[in-house]
């Protein structure tokens, strides 16, 4: 993996992380406290999963649709150039005439 990708992975990755590792604090306590859970665990996973699939449709489509609404931009003409402005430097040292 490089660049964006990368970066797009350790940062799924620390969400995960985080979001498992509060799963395991209300486990824990949930279970100090002894209360049980407010749904059974299999319709609990179910609608975990209906949400997160929820979220990706939903930004999938919302990023459709400004694509499609988003105006064409025309192309970019370079400005002439001007001889003044594009000399190269020298790196040498000016003297004084």
């Amino acid at each position: 993996m490089r660049g964006r990708h990368r970066t797009r992975a350790v940062t799924f990755g620390r969400h995960l992380a985080v979001s498992f590792g509060a799963g395991l604090i209300m486990g824990a306590l949930f279970w100090a406290w002894n209360l049980r859970a407010p749904a059974p665990p299999l319709l609990g996973l179910t609608g975990l999963l209906g949400i997160g699939l929820g979220e990706r449709a939903a930004t999938s489509l919302g990023a459709r649709i400004a694509r499609r609404r988003a105006p064409a931009t025309p192309p970019q003409v370079p400005p002439a150039a001007d001889p003044e402005k594009t000399r190269r430097c020298t790196c040498a040292p000016s003297t004084p005439h």
